[in-house]
């Protein structure tokens, strides 16, 4: 557990790593990283069909796409940002996964509006 936290502190520390984050957006592009490597990864590591639509692909990643519309709306990004992250699930799915997963862009479409909307989803 020491030897985790002391390598994160590394990789937290690194100068790349800090000048990297000092961008507004990035967190937005941390966020599409892990989404592109739980697609991947869990190819990678053979997870049946089932679970990987149902659970990665729905639940994870829409909570993922709700979190970068949450970002996005934190630090003030331009809304052409909301399209960044379902652009790089498309071209996961067209490189990878079978065409009727790219229903899930919408999907997360609407996530990152409901994540970037502040709660004021009933006000008009």
């Amino acid at each position: 557990m020491a030897k985790l936290q002391l390598a994160k502190k590394k990789i937290l520390e690194a100068s790349w790593i800090k000048k990297l984050n000092s961008y507004s957006f990035m967190p937005v592009i941390w966020w599409t990283l892990l989404l592109v490597l739980l697609a991947y990864g869990s190819s990678l590591l053979q997870i049946k069909l089932t679970w990987r639509v149902g659970f990665i692909f729905i639940i994870l990643n829409s909570l993922i796409s709700y979190q970068v519309g949450k970002v996005i709306n934190d630090r003030n990004l331009k809304k052409y940002w909301l399209l960044f992250l379902p652009i790089v699930f498309l071209l996961v799915v067209l490189s990878r996964y079978a065409k009727y997963n790219l229903v899930l862009i919408i999907i997360y479409l609407i996530m990152e509006f409901f994540g970037s909307l502040k709660g004021n989803i009933y006000k008009n």
